[in-house]
């Protein structure tokens, strides 16, 4: 191992990033050449199931982990998290130390002084960042609060363990047999990674193409409309009309939805539900899921019964699309509603796909 492109991840954030989104870094890292990609937000062993679909870090299943498999390039999966085996620190121990430290006056002015300098990041994942603007101003914001989390907590459970976690990865990936590997890492991660690489090997930057691609156009148009913040959706209507794909059609339905045009968006799901909606990962239990809730709505109940069932059959359903279909077993989804759905009935309401 001699050369590392340095990947940033900004988890959820990527879906509000149309310059920077899943397939802008699937892109680049086509382009970059590398011989293997290292995974900093997956435990060793995580892609031999189906669990890692459910990681945080969106561009991975989304757009990374999909073009690599096809690809043959080689995946290693280098993540250390608190608690798993042979790893450092204990699981759940960083929020009850933060829980200890709530019952105290003087522990109660180190949280204000650590929630206070998260303040300057909350302000940037306001704005559509692209890949420089996260190098130059997120990275620094970031490194910023945990020197001051470092400096209140201390090193241990008050962090994470996030020096200790940030050793074993990079020795992970620097045992990687490979001459140049890309590692994607969270911006959280990268702030204790990079100086345990540092001096070990030589670091590069990730480039973007200076235009997106037009899938890499066609994620932002889908990620703005999994959003749901179109005040004026004719546009944005047409425009998935237009690319015609699964994931597009399932969009539109869910906008239908939200302006009350309960037939049309049942018309549109049945559509998607004669086509091949495997992919992107999360569609097929979010268009079922979706499905149960509209026939639901349409007085189908038996329609709707075998749809939930048909999201818990699936061999990966995230836990949003699980959660809906487990409540729609349990009583037809609309009962007792008034008017336009609610947010947390919303199988993708909060998820970044």
């Amino acid at each position: 191992m001699s050369r590392i492109v340095v990947v940033p991840l900004v988890g959820p954030f990527h879906t509000r990033f149309p310059r920077y989104n899943a397939f802008d870094v699937r892109d680049a890292l086509r382009a970059s050449g590398v011989e293997a990609l290292a995974l900093a937000p997956l435990a060793p062993g995580a892609l031999k199931g189906q669990e890692w679909h459910g990681t945080d870090e969106i561009v991975l299943p989304l757009g990374v982990v999909p073009w690599a498999q096809r690809a043959g390039l080689a995946l290693h999966e280098v993540g250390s998290f608190a608690g798993g085996e042979g790893e450092p620190g204990e699981a759940g121990a960083e929020r009850e130390f933060e829980e200890l430290l709530s019952r105290f006056e003087a522990g109660q002015e180190r949280l204000r002084r650590v929630q206070q300098a998260e303040k300057p990041i909350e302000r940037l994942l306001t704005s559509p960042l692209d890949l420089e603007r996260v190098r130059s101003e997120l990275m620094p914001a970031v490194e910023a609060y945990h020197g001051v989390r470092a400096a209140e907590f201390g090193e241990g459970p008050g962090t994470g363990w996030a020096q200790a976690r940030a050793a074993v990865m990079a020795e992970r990936v620097l045992a990687l047999p490979h001459e140049r590997v890309a590692l994607l890492a969270g911006v959280d991660d990268l702030v204790n990674l990079l100086p345990a690489l540092t001096g070990r090997v030589t670091l590069e930057q990730l480039s973007l193409a200076p235009e997106p691609s037009e899938e890499a156009r066609a994620r932002a148009l889908l990620d703005a409309a999994m959003r749901g913040e179109a005040k004026e959706p004719t546009g944005l209507l047409t425009a998935l009309r237009e690319l015609g794909t699964p994931e597009a059609g399932y969009l539109e339905a869910n906008i239908l939805l939200e302006h009350s045009h309960i037939v049309e968006a049942l018309e549109v799901l049945q559509r998607v539900l004669r086509t091949d909606f495997q992919e992107p990962y999360y569609l097929p239990g979010f268009m079922l899921a979706r499905l149960g809730q509209v026939y639901d709505l349409a007085g189908r109940r038996d329609d709707a019964l075998r749809s939930y069932r048909g999201v818990l059959a699936l061999s990966y359903s995230p836990a949003e699309a699980v959660e809906v279909a487990t409540a729609g077993l349990e009583a037809p989804f609309g009962a007792g509603l008034d008017g336009d759905m609610e947010d947390d009935a919303n199988p993708s309401a909060d998820h970044g796909g």
